[in-house]
Order: C-alpha cells, then structure tokens, then sequence
C-alpha cells in the first residue's frame, strides 16, 4: 500500500510539473534563479533546466543554457560591486584579513595572478564560487575577465546538463517513474550530500 501510495504521489507531482513548466515564464526564472544563486541561494539553475527540458522539447537547450549563464553572471557582478564597495569602507578589516593568515595570502596569490583559469574552475566545479567572486572585487580583479570566466564556466556546465536533459530526458522521467522509492532515496543522498557539501563550502 504504501509503494502505491509513493506512485501515486510521484505521478500527480509529475503532472503538476508538467503543467508549470508549460504556464510559466520559464527564460525569465531560470535566469532569476540563476542570479539568486550565484548570490545567496544554493538551488541550482541547472535543476530547473533539467526539469523543463524532460517536458519541453520545443525549448533550445542552448538558449536556456546561455539564459543561466547570463543570470549567474549578473549574479556574480552583484558580488564583484558589493565586494568592491565594502573594501573602499572597511579597508582596515579586509587588509587585516587578508594579510593574516596563510590561506587567504595563497588564495590572493592564485586569484591575482591566474584570474581568468581560478574562476573559470571556480564556476565550472562546486566550489564556493561566490566567495571567489566576492573576492574578486575586494582584490579589485579586472572585472571584464571576472565576469567572461564566470559566464564561461557556467555557459559549459549548464550546456553538458542541458544537452543531456534534452535527449534523455524522457527515458530518465520514464525510469523515474517506474522505480519511484529507489530514485527518491538516490535523490535524497545526492541532496544531503549537495548541501552538506555548500554549508561546508560557506562556513
């Protein structure tokens, strides 16, 4: 009863998504959730595009692909101004910082002299990389090449999860489905691991 029960639950989710995905302004959320999480929030852009590309074939994967890089890049100059502005202000503290431990000298070094390579890893991988962008702009980075690595980066992660999204997609959703409480206790691992992994990231 209670694997039907599970089913049951998964196809009305199932049809609820399908519905949204079809009734909303889908370019304009994937880029605002991209903004939010290059800034504040730790849902990826690349989830909601995986789950509109399994409904909507008749969405360019490449467009939603290049409207998340856009979003996490007007995400990542927001923390590049911010960082920038608070350094003019707190001077002091931020020089007090940085200059204070091994670390933070280290990654000055790596940032200043191979800015361009260390966000486009940064953006690329899921290492904290809104610390990286922060940083950038308290180390007054050129900011073109901040912004170009970042959009890069993001740009190619989020085209292999489009890509991949719009031509499985289907057999993904199907396999879901069928095997509902595997799928919802492989998803859940990945989820608690994902988050632990970004609290870990911040602190």
């Amino acid at each position: 009863m209670e694997h039907v029960s599970v089913n049951k639950e998964i196809k009305r989710v199932d049809r609820w998504v399908a519905y949204v995905v079809r009734h909303t302004y889908i370019k304009t959320a994937i880029f605002l959730v991209a903004v939010l999480e290059a800034t504040i929030s730790p849902f990826l852009p690349e989830i909601v595009i995986a789950g509109v590309l399994t409904y909507r074939k008749d969405l360019s994967w490449k467009l939603l692909s290049l409207v998340s890089a856009l979003g996490s890049a007007t995400g990542v100059a927001i923390l590049y101004v911010l960082g920038k502005f608070l350094y003019r202000t707190h001077q002091v503290t931020f020089d007090r910082i940085l200059d204070g431990g091994q670390f933070a000298t280290y990654t000055q070094d790596i940032l200043s002299q191979n800015t361009f390579v260390a966000i486009f890893i940064a953006s690329f991988t899921p290492l904290p990389d809104r610390i990286f962008a922060f940083l950038s702009g308290v180390l007054s980075l050129p900011f073109f090449i901040v912004i170009i690595a970042f959009f890069l980066g993001r740009l190619l992660r989020a085209s292999i999860v489009a890509y991949f999204s719009y031509e499985f997609g289907d057999e993904a959703r199907i396999y879901i489905l069928k095997h509902t409480r595997i799928v919802t206790v492989i998803l859940c691992v990945i989820i608690l691991g994902y988050i632990l992994y970004r609290i870990r990231g911040i602190l």
